[in-house]
């Protein structure tokens, strides 16, 4: 269990519990690349220096500080940034429940894990997860975390529940897409649709492998076995001058042959029955005639 990004309480109208939060997301795995000098094949240490003297400083002699003018600084102490607390430094409170549709994907952030902090805490979570979860809603919140206030949902996750940080409304950036002619060809559209309906299936997240990652492992691998690595030539995908001919292909290649596409409109069927016996009727329709049975001759 990774150490806890934030502890306090979880407060729902007048119910609370004690809870705390950890990262549902690692780096752990990932390789990581440090800055070296390639004279000595020592690393590169980034030391802490004033920028006007260039004397060196130690980590634990720095302050923070604000720079109301060019220039000029209010100093601020790490025991000064402790005691600001506002409520929310402290608690969770979920103060509006929303349908979870309604939280677009570009405002989530970073989701975090939320416990229950010891056993008399159990109870209480688990009454707003369950009642959370029968609801089908997202709560919204705001929590202190990293010197300022975050919007924050919590979700029925699992067995428990999951807060994520949203970013507010003025650090989104508009969608600036250039014009595009309305009018798109059905047809098409429709072999599009079957490439997708062919590649459709069940997310499954497991089955990813960053093969950047996997290559630089194999570079490094290579360099400790003292040998020259081999090149990686990548062959970027060509321009498509024929978009249709482009589809064709690409349903022949996902569905081991290609598919006539569905046509825009279905002609009419052509009406099977014996013209000769169709008889105009009032309204403008046709209503068909039984065939007349041939007479017998009487004997004689």
């Amino acid at each position: 269990m990774p150490r806890p990004s934030w502890s306090g309480h979880l407060r729902l109208s007048l119910v609370s519990c004690p809870i705390y939060l950890s990262p549902a997301t690692t780096e752990a795995e990932r390789i990581r690349l440090n800055q070296i000098n390639p004279k000595t094949g020592n690393r590169i240490s980034l030391k802490p220096v004033d920028a006007e003297t260039g004397e060196p400083v130690e980590r634990s002699e720095l302050a923070r500080g604000y720079e109301y003018e060019r220039g000029q600084y209010v100093i601020l102490t790490k025991e000064e940034l402790e005691e600001l607390q506002i409520e929310s430094s402290k608690t969770l409170n979920l103060t509006q429940f929303v349908d979870r549709a309604e939280i677009a994907p570009l405002y989530r952030d970073t989701p975090y894990y939320v416990h229950p902090d010891g056993a008399q805490a159990v109870e209480a979570y688990q009454v707003i997860a369950h009642a959370m979860a029968k609801g089908k809603k997202a709560a919204i919140g705001r929590i202190v975390l990293s010197n300022r206030e975050r919007l924050v949902t919590v979700e029925p996750y699992e067995s428990g529940l999951l807060m994520s940080t949203l970013r507010t409304a003025d650090e989104l950036r508009a969608a600036e897409f250039e014009s595009m002619p309305e009018k798109v060809d059905p047809e098409m559209v429709a072999m599009a649709e079957q490439i997708i309906d062919r590649l459709s299936g069940k997310f499954d997240p497991s089955s990813f492998r960053d093969q950047y990652q996997d290559a630089l492992r194999d570079l490094v691998a290579e360099k400790l076995k003292g040998h020259k690595p081999a090149a990686r030539p990548v062959q970027p995908p060509s321009n498509v001058v024929n978009l249709m001919d482009a589809l064709k292909r690409s349903m022949a290649a996902e569905g081991g042959g290609a598919e006539k596409a569905p046509a825009k409109r279905r002609a009419k069927e052509a009406d099977r029955r014996q013209q000769h016996l169709l008889l105009p009727v009032k309204g403008g329709g046709k209503k068909p005639v039984a065939e007349a049975k041939p007479t017998r001759r009487k004997k004689a």
